[in-house]
């Protein structure tokens, strides 16, 4: 006698993913973090909430991959041979995401301090991105000997995208190209010791 098969999981829609994704976007940039629910995604989405639930557990789980993979908040890691130039050119381009992105990246970024659960997710995700492509910038300037070997990687890594992270909580509004600048001559400002002749 043959067992009977054993029934697999129908596989997800990469569609419907994508439509949630999508939806999830628009009501963050909208109405923000604290006021979107998952019944508001699904209904705008067009699909069941069993649907939405079987993909992503609660809200901070969605709204972490929705800012992840629909916002293009993430711009490739430039390589101009110069640890300045490089860092400028990814903040900058951090700045230029989509707007509908840099809206919904505002709305989460206010809620990062007073909300445990989506700050771990949010350290995970979209930050951890962020953080390893500077991290790559950093340590090719380490290789080419713009900074010394013995430089804190993880640490100048980090600073540029908190303090971008802090000027949103406490201007209300995302910095500009200016403050990119101040940024990267207060931190990566060639060594006097590394400078050519005068």
């Amino acid at each position: 006698m043959k067992k009977p098969r054993s029934r697999r999981g129908r596989p997800r829609d990469p569609e419907v993913d994508e439509a949630i994704l999508a939806a999830a976007m628009d009501l963050l940039a909208g109405v923000g973090y604290a006021r979107l629910t998952m019944d508001q995604v699904a209904a705008r989405a067009g699909v069941g909430k069993a649907s939405l639930y079987l993909r992503w557990p609660n809200k901070v789980a969605l709204v972490a991959e929705a800012i992840q993979h629909r916002s293009a908040v993430v711009p490739d890691i430039p390589d101009t041979g110069n640890l300045r130039r490089d860092m400028l050119a990814f903040l900058k381009g951090l700045l230029r995401g989509k707007a509908a992105g840099q809206r919904a990246l505002a709305a989460v970024t206010g809620e990062i301090a007073s909300n445990p659960e989506l700050r771990k997710v949010w350290r995970r995700s979209l930050q951890g991105t962020l953080s390893a492509s500077t991290r790559v910038i950093v340590e090719r300037a380490v290789e080419r000997g713009e900074l010394p070997a013995t430089s804190d990687i993880d640490l100048l890594s980090m600073l540029p995208l908190t303090v971008l992270q802090n000027w949103r909580l406490e201007h209300g509004q995302s910095p500009d190209d200016t403050v990119v600048e101040r940024i990267v001559h207060q931190f990566f400002a060639p060594s006097p010791r590394r400078a050519g002749p005068r």
